[in-house]
């Protein structure tokens, strides 16, 4: 395992993050908390330092997991949750609804952090993400609010989930004017099959010295090859789930899964390792989970995996985002001759390493 340093703030963390949002309760479809323990054991015996965690996991029984576990050797560990999403009546019936317990507010920010820390038994929070963009507030307030929080130690860094890109931006510049707390790192959906990520977040990211960590980065496992190889197999989150289903995806992300199992069976790894080490390759951080230790134990398998610039360009031009008007326009077939117009027919003499590759990203 190597390491990571995370946005501006010297953080260093490992190149794979464990989610541990099957983790909690002894129920179907999850890891229970022997089970849960083993995972975080394998994930930590192999080098792995950076665990990620939501009070809205399992109604926050994945907190308390991953606490007692961390509660051995807290320094070791970086320890990172969230605020803004809570469970509700209509998923568990025993909670009462309350709209400041939810939401990107200070009330919320605060309510959720100390119930974090008694839930984990910590005595601070290495990273808190803003789970979810609700627009609700502005950006600023929402900075100088987590700034309170760090003045206090309760909190460390601070990162930002599921948020527009305009918003990141207004949020790191108020940081960086007015000498707050930085935002360290974002966490979107990112894989093979989800890309749009590539463009505003990542550019606006690599600008802004904010790193990328990437959620599903299996896409619920549909690129583990558990759809699309001929062989028998356990039912998983795609089968039915509320998040997604087999049904959102479309016969092009088939192909990218298939061509995904190709590779793997071509250099001898799981499906699930060269997806992975995909999105590591396009300097991603993936954040994995897991209800058992098998799984875990496989998708640390992409830690040995180096996929040929080949395969990386095949992977990324047949899993290619089809480009809204103004990225067609810098990147499409009409790009040559608009990019000349641009630099006043010097194109092919001018160092601008700002533009995009001239290799048209639509679907094939």
């Amino acid at each position: 395992m190597r390491y990571k340093i995370l946005g501006r703030g010297g953080l260093r963390v490992s190149e794979i993050a464990l989610g541990t949002m099957m983790m909690g309760p002894e129920e179907p479809g999850r890891a229970g908390p022997l089970e849960s323990r083993r995972i975080m054991e394998a994930y930590a015996e192999r080098g792995g330092n950076f665990l990620d965690s939501a009070p809205a996991y399992n109604d926050g029984q994945s907190e308390k997991v991953l606490g007692e576990f961390v509660n051995t050797d807290r320094g070791r560990y970086v320890v990172t949750t969230k605020y803004t999403n809570v469970l509700y009546s209509g998923i568990d019936p025993r909670i009462s609804d309350d709209p400041n317990r939810g939401g990107n507010h200070k009330k919320s920010m605060v309510q959720s952090v100390e119930g974090s820390l008694r839930r984990m038994n910590l005595d601070y929070i290495d990273l808190l993400w803003l789970h979810l963009w609700d627009f609700s507030v502005d950006i600023e307030d929402v900075m100088r609010a987590v700034n309170d929080l760090v003045q206090q130690g309760k909190v460390l860094h601070f990162g930002l989930c599921n948020t527009p890109g305009w918003v990141v931006a207004r949020g790191q510049t108020a940081a960086t004017i007015r000498g707050w707390e930085p935002i360290s790192a974002l966490q979107y959906q990112y894989n093979l099959v989800s890309r749009d990520l590539e463009l505003e977040l990542i550019p606006c990211a690599n600008a802004l010295g904010i790193s990328v960590t990437a959620f599903s980065p299996l896409s619920s496992g549909f690129l583990t090859g558990k759809y699309t190889r001929d062989v028998e197999r356990e039912s998983g989150r795609l089968d039915g789930g509320w998040y997604t289903s087999l049904e959102a995806y479309s016969e092009q992300d088939f192909v990218v899964a298939k061509r995904v199992d190709e590779i793997a069976d071509k250099l001898g790894a799981s499906s699930a390792a060269v997806a992975l080490a995909w999105v590591q390759q396009r300097g991603v951080l993936p954040l994995v989970g897991a209800r058992t230790t098998d799984q875990i134990v496989d998708s640390l398998a992409c830690l040995s995996v180096e996929l040929s610039d080949e395969d990386m360009d095949e992977l990324s031009q047949i899993s290619a985002t089809e480009l809204p008007w103004i990225y067609n326009l810098m990147q499409g077939e009409l790009s040559y001759g608009i990019r000349q117009m641009a630099t006043g027919g010097t194109l092919d003499q001018l160092d601008n390493p700002g533009f995009p590759g001239l290799r048209p990203v639509h679907r094939v």
